[in-house]
């Protein structure tokens, strides 16, 4: 057992709030990430296949490759971050991601993010669908709804813990500053 195992233990979930505004903070370092993720992206294709970016958007084929790209950026981010324990937001704002036993291994990390991305990753296209086809706003609002679920389901849990980390058996816990 690590010394900090036993201390994380006794540390007290981390407050809703917090959590929400490290959630909205995440997603702007994200976005930075993605960004400099994209532009390695399009850099590397137009070298290999010599073609411009709106050739490169209209193939099939391109557009699976970089959404496959973006999210293993994504997972590689999260992955790394979470198995030492935290990522930038969460240090920012004294969070720490904790197993409930032992490290926190890739398994965990990997089930963590799989759950997060399933309902997190399709309110944004949903949305930008509607925005193009009206007719598809309700779809749009149902993305928003599934995307509440884990906030929701946390209210009902016994340690208001997410359900992204009630199935990875991990919790998000208050981190101490290092003075």
């Amino acid at each position: 057992m690590k010394p900090d195992e036993h201390f994380e233990a006794h540390l007290g979930a981390a407050a809703w709030g917090r959590r929400l505004v490290a959630f909205i903070y995440e997603l702007l370092l994200l976005a930075a990430v993605l960004l400099i993720a994209e532009g390695i992206f399009q850099g590397v294709m137009q070298l290999l296949l010599g073609i411009t970016p709106e050739h490169l958007s209209d193939a099939l084929w391109a557009r699976i490759l970089n959404g496959v790209w973006v999210l293993a950026v994504c997972y590689a981010y999260f992955g790394w971050c979470w198995t030492r324990g935290q990522t930038l937001a969460m240090m920012t704002w004294r969070m720490r991601v904790a197993p409930l036993t032992g490290e926190l291994s890739w398994r965990q990390a990997s089930i963590r993010f799989a759950v997060a991305t399933a309902f997190y990753a399709p309110l944004l296209p949903l949305w930008v669908l509607a925005i193009y086809y009206p007719q598809y706003h309700w779809l749009a609002w149902l993305g928003s709804i599934w995307f509440c679920v884990p906030w929701i389901t946390a209210r009902f849990d016994a340690d208001g813990q997410l359900l992204h980390d009630r199935l990875a058996k991990t919790r998000i816990v208050n981190s101490p500053s290092k003075k």
